[in-house]
């Protein structure tokens, strides 16, 4: 991890107009949700939503500006390069989401209704693996793609295994609504952490499919970043 690499996505990232849209968007409602309902759960989803505007043309628009190219004339190695991207997406992610739950947790102590410690543990590891997860695939998206390309390229997936679940579904066909179900998991990795709660052994087979569609997509974004021709007459 290049530490300047990392703070400098991250100051891009909180000085842009648009992703501060669309941050406020997705944490301040679901906060009012929280005062609302009085539940901290209504606060589960947000780290996914929050890596992937992090994480969203963090390469591609790099690539298209031009700046990518000035950033390797420096000691910056591609993988590195790309892994310090993916984990700046994570931390700002992350650390938005634990900002949250923080907030959220102080509504319901002055509404009389701390949340156990216990759910909030569990939230915040999913929230770590959602985090990770989705900001690995929308890194590697963004590798394939110039611009905000990526955004258009995960959800055009997304609504094409929705498209072939359903035909699945009238066709009666198992074996592909299994194939868009697992396809979909890809996509957005989870890692449920509610064994822990019900004091039951891990699975180990979800841990490992998580684990891997991160590496996987890291290992693929960093083999088409060492193909990919940078130079500024490239097309």
């Amino acid at each position: 991890m290049n530490r300047t690499l990392v703070v400098a996505f991250l100051r891009q990232r909180f000085t842009s107009p648009m992703r501060l849209g669309l941050i406020v968007l997705a944490t301040l409602f679901p906060l009012g949700g929280v005062a609302i309902m009085g539940s901290l759960s209504v606060l589960s989803g947000i780290a996914a939503p929050l890596a992937l505007i992090f994480a969203a043309g963090a390469i591609g628009q790099d690539v298209s500006s031009g700046t990518l190219q000035l950033l390797l004339v420096r000691p910056v190695t591609r993988p590195e390069y790309l892994v310090s991207r993916w984990l700046a997406a994570v931390i700002g992610a992350l650390g938005l989401t634990l900002l949250m739950f923080v907030l959220g947790t102080l509504v319901l102590m002055l509404r009389g209704t701390p949340p156990a410690a216990t759910e909030l543990m569990k939230m915040v590891m999913e929230s770590t693996a959602a985090a990770s997860g989705n900001a690995a695939i929308m890194i590697m998206l963004s590798t394939l793609v110039g611009g905000l390309g990526d955004v258009g390229l995960y959800f055009g997936t997304l609504i094409v295994l929705q498209m072939l679940a359903g035909v699945g579904q009238f066709k009666q066909w198992q074996w592909l609504i299994r194939a868009c179900s697992e396809l979909q998991g890809v996509l957005a990795p989870q890692l449920s952490f509610a064994w822990a709660l019900q004091h039951t052994p891990m699975s180990w087979f979800a841990l490992a499919s998580w684990a891997s569609s991160i590496t996987l997509a890291l290992a693929v974004g960093i083999a088409r970043l060492n193909r990919r021709e940078l130079s500024y007459a490239a097309g």
